[in-house]
């Protein structure tokens, strides 16, 4: 039956409408219902009207006058939002101060709602759907009029929870759509689903991108840009309506949570092998990335955006310490691992962090009390590279010649713990550790006797030397003795 055969059936007097001036004016039996455009309560409560008290129709006053909804109601069958309601002047057809007191009605106030409801299709639906359905309670007599009913909705439109399996865009226009004040983008309902623990840092991605329309029931784009880093590029995010100008947005605070990845220990090492723009890049900025990776920054950290250029705040990473300089022993041990693989240490020190301890001025912090009276064991035995930090030749020198260390004159014993025999065994030293011996000695200590107008002759290099093809080796250990190119004529 269609929305004009209501009530009929029910007996009523030909004498009740047939001098009517309204009847005249408007053909046909009528019926006037108080529809609220769009005030359809779907889910009741604030989040759906502003809650301002709505003058009504006196509905059963006229109950003997008008026996049909739309002979008031044109616009109920057609959609036209113009024709829902009589005009107030039509009142004074009978109420002209003569026959009927004069009475003041301007009619029902449009309310704010983010309900979308279209009484034409709901009248046309297998043609079983009457105005009673959602208008009148079950039992109540004719023309009592109430608010559209939400349980009558849940009768046709099924799901077990509203909040989570309804279909809302089936009802509900997009919350930007919506003339919403503060108070009411506040009061909206929080579905059950959204209190599920890892919703946020996992299920609401996968719902956005199944369901926006859903999303942007209660949400504006606003609020996904508030958070989400790559929201430019999120194909879900963009189907999601921004707010217009003036919108009550509210307070839009970003929130990042931890997943449970990045909690185990071996995440720090571990995250370049599984980083991508796409696991990253909702939630980290190339500036996260650069709070690190001091160097030119990764390939996956080139391709994220720039913190200005983005309305998310990113979660802010703060430079930590790998697991692997926890131990005390590192500051000893990280020579080797920094010679090994240099490149996984520039990626977060610059040149300058190291130079900061192996160029500055002898610190008593960085080695042991007494180390001066030890030093030169560990020295020998290179369990520390004094070179690091010290220039040898002259650090070691001039503190070497204040204690009476150096050497003067003839090459007497001296230092090497007056042995007799120091001159004949030296030359084993000194392959084995040259930089030692230049601590104390020159150049020209040691042309004494190696060259060709020393005391002894003494060539250096041994029968059968070959200078070429040891050059080729290693050209810099020529360099430790001579001071330019000996192959080349006019050197030495």
């Amino acid at each position: 039956m269609s929305a004009r055969r209501w009530f009929r059936g029910r007996p009523v007097a030909a004498g009740d409408v047939a001098g009517c001036p309204v009847h005249r004016a408007w053909p046909g039996p009528l019926l006037l219902l108080v529809l609220v455009l769009g005030g359809l309560a779907v889910g009741g409560g604030a989040h759906l009207v502003d809650g301002r008290q709505q003058e009504t129709f006196p509905h059963e006053e006229h109950a003997r006058l008008f026996p049909f909804c739309t002979g008031c109601h044109e616009g109920v069958e057609t959609g036209d939002a113009a024709g829902l309601y009589p005009p107030p002047a039509l009142c004074a057809r009978c109420h002209d101060g003569e026959q009927r007191p004069r009475v003041e009605w301007t009619g029902p106030t449009a309310e704010v709602t983010n309900l979308q409801f279209g009484h034409q299709d709901h009248e046309a639906s297998a043609g079983e759907v009457e105005c009673e359905s959602c208008h009148t309670a079950e039992g109540a007599p004719r023309m009592n009029v109430v608010r559209a009913l939400p349980v009558r909705c849940f009768s046709c439109h099924e799901g077990t929870d509203h909040y989570v399996d309804a279909q809302c865009a089936l009802c509900h226009v997009p919350l930007a759509e919506t003339e919403f004040t503060a108070a009411m983008v506040g009061a909206l309902t929080l579905p059950e689903d959204h209190e599920q623990p890892g919703f946020l840092a996992e299920l609401h991605g996968q719902n956005a991108a199944a369901q926006p329309a859903r999303c942007a029931t209660c949400h504006t784009r606003e609020k996904c840009t508030s958070c989400h880093v790559d929201a430019g590029v999120a194909a879900a995010i963009a189907r999601i309506p921004e707010a217009p100008a003036g919108f009550p947005l509210g307070r839009l605070e970003a929130r990042y949570p931890e997943p449970p990845s990045h909690r185990t220990p071996e995440w720090l090492e571990a995250h370049g092998q599984v980083a991508s723009r796409e696991s990253c890049g909702t939630c980290h900025t190339q500036d996260d990335c650069a709070a690190c990776h001091v160097q030119s920054l990764p390939a996956v950290a080139e391709v994220l955006p720039e913190r200005p250029r983005v309305t998310a705040p990113g979660a802010g990473v703060a430079r930590q310490m790998p697991l692997s300089h926890a131990p005390r022993s590192f500051l000893d041990d990280h020579a080797a691992v920094a010679a090994a693989d240099p490149q996984q240490c520039a990626a977060c020190h610059t040149q300058r962090f190291c130079v900061d301890c192996h160029d500055a001025p002898a610190s008593p912090s960085f080695h042991p009390r007494n180390f001066t009276a030890q030093h030169a064991s560990a020295a020998y035995g290179r369990r520390l590279e004094c070179a690091t930090c010290h220039e040898t030749r002259t650090f070691c020198r001039s503190c070497h010649i204040q204690q009476g260390m150096g050497a003067v004159g003839r090459l007497d014993p001296g230092f090497h713990d007056a042995q007799p025999l120091w001159l004949l065994r030296h030359a084993q030293a000194a392959r084995q550790e040259l930089e030692s011996c230049t601590s104390c000695h020159t150049q020209r200590d040691c042309m004494q006797c190696h060259s060709q107008l020393g005391a002894f002759g003494v060539n250096p290099h041994g029968p059968n030397f070959d200078a070429a093809r040891v050059q080729r080796r290693n050209p810099l250990i020529c360099f430790a003795c001579h001071v330019s190119d000996p192959l080349k004529k006019g050197t030495q």
